[in-house]
């Protein structure tokens, strides 16, 4: 288990052997160490050099021998809070990197983040990441085939909103029963004549998120698009479209 232990932080097998034996001998020559710990006598030597530049142990020349002696083991606390301090710098570096490449890259060159989705169970948590945003919805929908293909989902996105107080707007074909109205739901609906509007598609739009699904023969399908511009232009045609369609009698 310690050698677990130690193994996790800098040290190998020979370093760990060495160095155990050091603590029980106190002090001695590589040849001591390399016939007690059963180690090719340069081996030991080689590991002891590593152990002292590791702050572990230290070496005294006597004549033309090297005599080896071990540092408390509470150095490895101060080896740790060494390696904090080395990686608290790389954090600080890479921190002060990254904003010096945001500040000069083109933000022109910046893509769009596009994800495809399949099949029912990823599109469940597609609709919970929109959720997840807690901002207003506008939705553009079909007629019913997402509650014929993810009904429980239905139910819960609706319960979830309301819980969170999220509003939506919905344009619809006029055939869509589930998208009625509702000051409860916090629902705004408005409808079109499906021989005008034979919507198939479910499109989402949610702060800087659109989403579109499918649902048509069991085939569900969606993209997720995460871009300010693009949701942007998607609001500015649901906007349009919203102001075009009289309000619902």
């Amino acid at each position: 288990m310690i050698e677990k232990a130690l193994k996790a932080i800098w040290l190998n097998e020979g370093e760990i052997t060495v160095y155990s034996e050091l603590l029980t001998i106190w002090s001695s020559a590589a040849s001591t160490i390399a016939a007690r710990t059963k180690i090719n006598k340069s081996t030991v030597r080689y590991i002891c050099q590593w152990l002292v530049k590791k702050w572990l142990i230290f070496s005294i020349k006597k004549d033309t021998t090297f005599i080896y002696s071990p540092e408390s083991p509470n150095r490895l606390y101060t080896l740790l809070k060494e390696d904090k301090r080395k990686l608290k710098e790389k954090e600080d570096n890479i921190e002060k990197t990254i904003s010096y490449f945001e500040n000069i890259k083109n933000k022109r060159t910046s893509l769009p983040e596009v994800t495809f989705y399949q099949w029912k169970e990823w599109l469940e948590k597609l609709y919970a990441k929109i959720l997840e945003i807690n901002k207003p919805i506008d939705s553009i929908e079909d007629n019913w085939e997402m509650v014929s293909a993810i009904p429980e989902c239905v139910d819960f996105f609706i319960s979830e909103r309301k819980r969170k107080k999220i509003y939506n707007r919905v344009i619809c074909p006029s055939k869509n029963t589930i998208n009625v109205e509702s000051i409860e739901d916090l629902r705004t609906v408005k409808t079109i004549d499906e021989k005008f509007f034979p919507f198939s598609w479910d499109i989402k739009i949610c702060w800087d998120k659109v989403n579109i699904m499918s649902f048509i023969e069991n085939n569900s399908v969606a993209i997720s698009i995460t871009d300010e511009n693009i949701a942007n232009n998607f609001r500015l045609i649901f906007n349009y479209m919203w102001s075009q369609i009289g309000d619902n009698k």
